[in-house]
């Protein structure tokens, strides 16, 4: 993948260091440095492929020599701790060739720095990632000072300002991006932090999940991983001549350390996101299988209640199609009662149909009883009738014999 980086540093006197040393080790050149009187030899050095000087129009052609240009520097600068260039390192894309990382490094120098005033002294090195792949990278060497004519004038403090190394970043990602865009790459560069990086796509992954987009949720997700990392600690130039001589370093020693915690961390990640994803794939499995479950359950019951609307009706009601093969929408209307009308007028009838003999039973029960009441009555009345007559004979024995005592004797 594309990497980012661009770091800005000043080569100061300060620490002992040359201008006319630096140009020479960062072009695999050799150069003599006249205030010091010493010869800085490195045309030894590989993996430098390229290196040019770029100046602004106005600026003399003595310029353009390299050699000539940091002795100047260093002839004007009288101070022991003098500022005497300010470097600029930048990655360049793997993704692009040698030709369209050029002309992107070209441009991108001519607009934020020549065009502003500075000489530029660009250097492009090759050197061997340790992912075993090219490491395509630039040594930009800028000079700090206004053009005034034939030579150097005041130092323009303007460009040491935080917010134009800030531009400096965000344009050194536009003009990648653009590049490897017109390239047919799918690879970015992104020139924030990696904490800021991180926090955006959290909120992606949200509003990923929030929209049902279940394929940008996990790439999303992926990019959360790839940026839980930690800083991995600088090497420094003499640590790693020493690493590369086969000297463990300190330095070394930590990079390695953070780099195997950030693996790990990675590694980690990853396999819980495709837990994560194994688990949503059985749960869609089983809701799906449920799902079907129900529906076949569903039919059954819309079968059953057919069946039972049959009895309520009755034959004269019946319907007479299958409820199996019949039309889904005639058994949900007849289940969900858009037919209640007619089942009604037609359980009515059957219900008044079923009770009419047990009426004509009934009545048929209270005729006869109202006979045996009547009979019951007549036999009373004759009872009574009997029992006035004994009574009204036996009531005139007793007369007689208040009468006539004397006979009775």
């Amino acid at each position: 993948m594309a990497i980012y980086h661009l770091s800005a540093k000043v080569i100061s006197r300060a620490g002992g260091r040359s201008s006319v040393a630096a140009a020479a080790y960062r072009t695999a050149g050799r150069l003599y440095d006249d205030r010091q009187g010493l010869e800085h030899d490195y045309s030894r050095k590989s993996g430098v492929i390229h290196s040019e000087i770029m100046v602004p129009e106005n600026a003399p052609d003595w310029m353009r020599d390299r050699s000539q240009l940091w002795n100047a520097v260093e002839i004007i600068e009288k101070r022991r701790d003098a500022q005497l260039a300010r470097e600029i390192e930048v990655s360049l894309p793997r993704e692009l060739d040698r030709g369209q990382r050029l002309e992107l490094l070209r441009g991108f120098i001519e607009r934020e720095f020549v065009d502003r005033g500075m000489i530029a002294d660009v250097a492009v090195h090759e050197s061997k990632a340790r992912d075993g792949f090219s490491q395509p990278h630039a040594h930009v060497m800028l000079t700090m000072r206004e053009l005034t004519g034939d030579g150097f004038g005041k130092k323009d403090r303007g460009w040491n300002a935080p917010d134009l190394l800030l531009g400096w970043r965000e344009a050194w990602a536009r003009d990648a991006n653009i590049a490897l865009e017109h390239a047919g790459r799918s690879e970015r560069i992104d020139h924030r932090s990696i904490d800021a990086q991180r926090s955006e796509a959290e909120q992606q992954v949200e509003r990923a999940r929030a929209s049902g987009q279940e394929k940008l949720v996990f790439e999303y997700e992926k990019k959360v991983i790839e940026l839980s990392r930690e800083p991995e600690p600088k090497i420094g130039p003499s640590a790693n001549a020493q690493e590369k001589r086969g000297i463990v370093t300190e330095r070394g020693s930590a990079f390695r350390a953070a780099q195997a915690r950030n693996a790990q961390r990675e590694e980690l990640g990853r396999k819980q996101l495709e837990l994560r994803l194994e688990l949503m794939e059985r749960g869609r499995a089983f809701i799906a299988s449920a799902r079907e479950r129900l529906d076949q359950l569903w039919n059954r019951a819309e079968a059953a209640l057919y069946r039972i609307k049959e009895r309520v009706i009755g034959g004269g009601g019946r319907l007479h199609a299958d409820p199996e093969h019949s039309d889904f929408d005639t058994r949900r209307e007849v289940v969900s009662g858009r037919d209640f009308k007619r089942s009604e007028e037609q359980t009515f009838n059957a219900v008044r149909e079923r009770t009419a003999p047990e009426n004509a039973n009934q009545a048929r029960r209270d005729a006869v009883l109202g006979r045996e009441r009547e009979t019951i009555s007549i036999e009373q009345e004759s009872i009574d009738r009997s029992q006035e007559q004994r009574e009204s004979i036996l009531g005139r024995g007793k007369s007689s014999d208040r009468r006539d005592p004397e006979r009775s004797r």
